[in-house]
């Protein structure tokens, strides 16, 4: 066993444990710690530091599916309209419908997805535990039922099974491209029709319809997987983009539409900074 499996499966049996004293003596503040991972904000910077940092193919192999996940997740919150358990209850704020738990969802999505790309037993087994912590978070905080946790776990499950099927199977082409474009504008268009718009919906139509024509125009002009850039480099290069997708956010914070404040720094995210380093970093070498 590697030295990080090692460690991996240590930290993992101490949060464990840590989860049943914490329970116990009802310490809330590691519930609260814990439950931090599976709001949308972390894996909005957890994902751009893969794609760029790591692996841009292996990044957007998440990233787009995750997007699609969180808008069926909003879509099916509206559809049943199953409340949480009661305010008077909960130990955290929580706006929303309940069913089905996007915490839940996006653990599943997120580390299910690293545990199936990934070797290794104690690297496996840390995934495992941050999905079941972070979907029990929502149980001991109250502001979930099991049912919405249950469900939350099929979802999230099936979507990124979904989206590494079709990476395997599917290769890019102009066509492909264009019908992900196509498929990414229809969202917005289905929100409005059944009567869901909201600023959420637009954010997460903005964040999917970036990253899907981002991507489109990063194959398109054949840049090479950011896996091979030279890592000081990569650092730089994520840094920005962190700077590019947080400018996103505070455009509509200030009173910019989600639609287009998030389709736009998505874009830059995913296509823009990496094309402008790689064409920098070329321009420096001759």
């Amino acid at each position: 066993m590697r030295k990080l499996d090692k460690a991996l499966l240590i930290v993992s049996i101490f949060l464990l444990l840590s989860s049943i004293l914490a329970t116990h003596f009802q310490v809330y503040a590691f519930w609260k710690a814990i439950t931090f991972l599976g709001y949308e904000k972390f894996y909005m910077i957890l994902i751009p530091v893969i794609y760029l940092g790591y692996s841009s193919s292996y990044g957007i192999t998440l990233f787009i599916p995750f997007i699609l996940g969180m808008w069926l997740n909003l879509f099916l919150k509206n559809f049943f309209k199953l409340p949480r358990p009661p305010e008077n209850l909960r130990i955290v704020k929580a706006e929303g419908y309940g069913f089905p738990s996007g915490h839940a969802q996006g653990s599943s999505m997120v580390f299910g997805y690293f545990a199936y790309t990934k070797e290794g037993i104690g690297f496996r087994v840390f995934c495992l535990t941050m999905i079941a912590l972070i979907s029990l978070s929502r149980i001991v905080l109250r502001v979930h039922y099991w049912r919405d946790i249950f469900g939350g776990i099929v979802l999230g499950t099936a979507v990124i099974s979904l989206g590494i099927y079709l990476k395997n199977k599917v290769k890019y082409t102009p066509k492909v491209a264009l019908l992900g474009i196509i498929l990414s504008l229809l969202l917005p268009v289905i929100s409005r029709s059944v009567g869901y718009a909201n600023e959420t919906f637009s954010i997460v139509e903005g964040s999917l319809i970036g990253a899907v024509v981002g991507y489109s125009a990063f194959k398109q002009f054949n840049l090479p997987d950011t896996s091979e850039i030279p890592f000081k480099k990569r650092m730089i290069m994520t840094a920005i983009g962190l700077f590019v997708s947080s400018a996103g956010y505070v455009a509509w914070k200030s009173g910019a539409p989600g639609l287009p404040a998030f389709a736009i720094s998505t874009f830059t995210m995913v296509f823009l900074v990496p094309s402008a380093f790689l064409r920098l970093s070329d321009n420096h070498r001759k």
